[in-house]
């Protein structure tokens, strides 16, 4: 197996601000103090949950501690994704860097690419772990070469909200569990249409995971090599028929003044959110681990269905959001052993039940159904079955595991371009083309710079 020399740790740094994007790397100091009980091993884990999931996961972390006498895990927030994986590269091979990190489904790339992680494959593999009891399409996310490379914790899935009040009041029937595009199209022409323009019927934000999630309902990959999981990406895939089809059905409401742009950057979500909320705004897509928002401050029922597909194409299913738990490997083996053994307490049925319950992530964990908890949520807010349903109907290919490659945030800022363009009025194709040709420019540029560390095929050698 290859080693970092001072060349490959020089290149991986680069690489990191490649993916992270313009989040700058800060020299790392400590969170606060670490204050163990004497006998334990400790195991610090870096993470990015904040407010109260990061409450939520502090509390799951004092379950573990409080379960046994032999690990002490210590969880530190280190900021969003980007800055807790920013640290984290700028910590390698040092005695601050922590045991385990939280690492979003985004960022494998890099992850895999700077080589200082154990597979948990190898634990697996040691103790004869079931894996069937994590969804499929969950490990698929993080599994190359048939090997788990980390342990997904927090996933969520792209779905589509609706105000079923509304619905309700302008005697349109409510949308099925996998409405098809002309479906959406259609209740949110009559909303816009029967509530006087008081409101709008539906809005896509300008945000890529959306419309790379709708590609993946089509078994629409987002770059060439099975989605990059073959071997390294070379080739994006922007101009397909896929995202063509995304775009044409948004310029049909956007004509039928149906849609509503709610803009770009951080305030766009929150506009859309205050827009579904206030009533202004039928239908909108997002992540599921919105739900628990909605949940609390809607003052109507609203409904949760799967992600939408062409009429005449069957779905196909999406890829799964998040992140997942990567083992630092230059660590002592009692310590990485540690980390494993939280990771699994963390997936375990009753802990991933409390953790949607709490989170509206979705439990990766099938059996999490079961337990109590989750039941009485569920009972509650039946929406939370949707993202799992969507999940369970998923087949399970490249499109539904995700895109692995290195430039996945330089493709984003050029498809969101194209977005704003085509919101605009701009021709569909001409956009794409334009976000094609310059991610492609951006994975060429990378791969002739960084291809060592993007290689992968030491994975499961």
């Amino acid at each position: 197996m290859r080693k970092l020399n001072k060349w490959l740790i020089a290149a991986a740094s680069a690489l990191a601000l490649l993916v992270i994007g313009n989040t700058a790397v800060h020299q790392w100091a400590p969170s606060h103090t670490v204050a163990t009980p004497g006998g334990r091993t400790v195991v610090t884990l870096w993470h990015a949950m904040n407010g109260p999931n990061g409450k939520t996961l502090e509390a799951m972390v004092a379950r573990f501690n409080k379960s046994q006498q032999k690990y002490w895990v210590e969880p530190v927030y280190e900021g969003g994704y980007s800055l807790t994986q920013s640290k984290y590269i700028n910590t390698l091979h040092s005695n601050v860097s922590p045991a385990m990190v939280q690492i979003d489904q985004g960022n494998g790339a890099a992850t895999v690419g700077i080589n200082n992680y154990t597979p948990v494959q190898k634990f697996i593999d040691k103790e004869h772990y079931d894996t069937s009891q994590i969804y499929t399409n969950v490990l698929s996310a993080y599994t190359l070469r048939g090997q788990l490379l980390s342990v997904p914790f927090n996933s969520s899935s792209a779905v589509l909200y609706y105000n079923q009040d509304l619905f309700k009041k302008y005697k349109i029937p409510n949308l099925p569990q996998s409405p098809t595009y002309s479906e959406v199209a259609n209740a949110a022409k009559l909303l816009t249409q029967r509530a006087g323009d008081k409101l709008k019927g539906v809005t896509l934000q300008i945000y890529d995971w959306l419309p790379d999630s709708l590609v993946a309902n089509q078994n629409g990959t987002l770059v060439n090599n099975g989605n990059g999981r073959d071997k390294v990406a070379t080739k994006a895939n922007v101009n397909t028929p896929e995202m063509r089809r995304v775009f044409t059905w948004v310029q049909g409401m956007i004509k039928d003044g149906s849609f509503q742009n709610y803009g770009t950057g951080s305030g766009a979500s929150a506009n859309q959110m205050a827009g579904f909320l206030s009533q202004k705004l039928g239908i909108f897509m997002q992540s599921s681990a919105a739900m628990g928002t909605i949940a609390k401050s809607a003052k109507f029922k609203f409904g949760v269905t799967f992600m939408p597909h062409p009429d005449n194409i069957p779905a196909n299913g999406v890829a799964v959001g998040g992140a997942s738990f990567w083992i630092t490997k230059d660590k002592p083996a009692d310590v990485q052993q540690g980390a494993w053994e939280f990771a699994k307490f963390a997936i375990s049925a009753k802990e991933q039940a409390a953790w949607q319950a709490a989170t509206g992530y979705i439990a990766v964990n099938k059996n999490a159904l079961k337990e109590p908890v989750l039941k009485q949520a569920v009972a509650k807010n039946p929406g939370l079955l949707v993202p799992i349903q969507q999940l369970q109907a998923a087949k399970t290919n490249a499109a539904t595991a995700g895109p692995f490659y290195a430039n996945l945030n330089e493709a984003a800022q050029y498809i969101q371009v194209a977005m704003q363009q085509i919101y605009a009025g701009r021709d569909i194709t001409a956009a794409l083309a334009e976000a094609q040709r310059k991610t492609d420019q951006a994975i060429q540029a990378t791969n002739a710079v960084d291809y060592e560390l993007l290689n992968f095929d030491h994975i499961g050698q």
